[in-house]
């Protein structure tokens, strides 16, 4: 069959062209982390970074830009409306970009002002959107989805064999960032000039102020400032990292799962393979005894960092930043990650109905009845062969039409294999199983042909 035989990352290809047809920027695509041993920390700077210490890191995704607010919105818009709640200054006290921006759209920024609670809740919210398994629950037995609250969550909290989105642990980040080498100031040496990343002064036309994501792409402009260093008689290149990640230095910096603790490498748990930081009762009572708040981790410097010493020099890949996790800051947004775990069973969310023996809801796709032959009846469609994973990889065999590949993110437009074009569901016509063709306009009957 197609879906045994088609090329490894059709799937990615397909998904990115569903980007550009159904409205939402290819700047929401992932890359993929090998397992690796690294060097993290760094002995010749604070005394939260040290010792250098040996971990090691299985395999994993990370977002290729940070999340920008056009794909904050589109989660969060049918998170309100799936039982989410998020804080006022989430949806509502973000910096979008400056009036005189034309180039793209002013979302294509990246997302700032959510808190940690937010951020969390994101990731379960993308995750169910897109039909996979959420991480966060509020229970230990992972079956209240945590979706509404400011609640402190800890690892058991987590389901860490989930195939949806997550924010990265800090091994993770630094990891990513590094592109397993400890032997570097940022991701792409020990200089810095300011073609290379947004930060305080460097020079781009948006100082002070967060870039379009992936802004350093090899067409990033640059003018004489405090701290371009001369950036701006250099030529420019894409700044992105060897595992092909933007922005882990500068523009906004990025919330982790983990709890601070300043002396969190000293512990030999610190250097324990996918150690996901210090648990709560490690660090609760440490803060009340220095009478400090709980934080969590924040990495990557910001278009607020100054690369020099006085204050650390937040764009280092090993330097550790943190606030408290109800903080809302213009300077910190997201990015995420998820496992490389095995895949969701298809279409596993999907509702019996009571009475109706073999017949299934599923939320975006609609009615089914399930043979014992694997072919299912579509109210819609009619006999379709399915196959692939969740809701997020499906290929439907249509008897008049071949191999079509759709997911909940992208229903009801469908890609088809024997066309190599884009179709969208007709929903709104009187008779079922009609298709329109989106580069001609024709319409198709696909599904079935007879009364309904």
């Amino acid at each position: 069959m197609f879906f045994d035989t088609c090329p490894k990352y059709l799937f990615l290809y397909v998904l990115l062209i569903a980007s550009s047809v159904i409205g939402f920027s290819d700047s929401i695509e992932m890359r993929y982390i090998p397992e690796g041993t690294f060097w993290m920390g760094d002995d010749k700077n604070l005394v939260d970074e040290q010792p250098l210490h040996l971990v090691n890191v299985s395999p994993f995704y990370m977002d290729v830009y940070e999340v920008h607010i056009w794909h904050w919105d589109k989660v969060s818009t049918w998170a309100l409306d799936n039982g989410y709640e998020f804080t006022a200054s989430s949806q509502n006290l973000r910096k979008e970009g400056p009036y005189w921006y034309t180039d793209n759209s002013k979302l294509i920024f990246p997302m700032n002002m959510m808190n940690w609670y937010d951020a969390v809740k994101w990731c379960n919210a993308r995750s169910e959107l897109e039909g996979r398994s959420p991480v966060y629950y509020l229970d230990e037995n992972k079956t209240d989805v945590y979706r509404s609250g400011d609640v402190d969550l800890n690892s058991t909290n987590a389901n860490w064999n989930a195939t949806g989105y997550r924010l990265p642990t800090e091994i993770e980040w630094e990891y990513a960032a590094r592109d397993g080498l400890y032997s570097k100031l940022y991701p792409w040496g020990n200089t810095v000039n300011g073609t290379q990343a947004n930060y305080y002064y460097n020079g781009d036309p948006f100082d002070n102020s967060a870039t379009p994501v992936g802004y350093f792409n090899g067409f990033q402009k640059i003018i004489d400032a405090k701290y371009s260093f001369d950036g701006e008689y250099i030529k420019v290149s894409d700044q992105r990292s060897n595992f092909g990640i933007h922005d882990l230095a500068g523009n906004v910096s990025e919330w982790c799962w983990d709890w601070y603790y300043d002396q969190w490498y000293s512990q030999s748990a610190a250097s324990g393979k996918d150690n996901r930081g210090p648990g709560e009762d490690l660090v609760y009572p440490i803060n009340a005894s220095r009478g400090t708040q709980m934080t969590r981790v924040v990495r990557g410097g910001n278009f607020r960092s100054k690369p020099d010493n006085e204050f650390g020099n937040e764009l280092r890949l090993a330097y550790r930043n943190f606030f408290p996790p109800s903080s809302n800051q213009r300077r910190v947004g997201l990015r995420c990650v998820r496992g490389n775990n095995v895949d969701d069973p298809l279409w596993h969310t999907a509702i019996k109905l009571t009475g109706f023996p073999d017949w299934y809801f599923l939320k975006w796709l609609g009615y089914y009845w399930e043979s014992q032959v694997e072919w299912v009846y579509h109210f819609d469609f009619g006999w379709i062969y399915p196959t692939g994973h969740g809701s997020y990889n499906n290929w439907l065999y249509f008897p008049k039409q071949g191999w079509m590949w759709t997911n909940s993110y992208s229903y009801p437009y469908f890609y088809s294999n024997k066309e190599s074009t884009w179709f969208r569901y007709d929903e709104d016509n009187a008779e079922l199983g009609w298709f329109i063709k989106l580069d001609s306009g024709a319409s198709k009957r696909i599904g079935r042909a007879y009364p309904n």
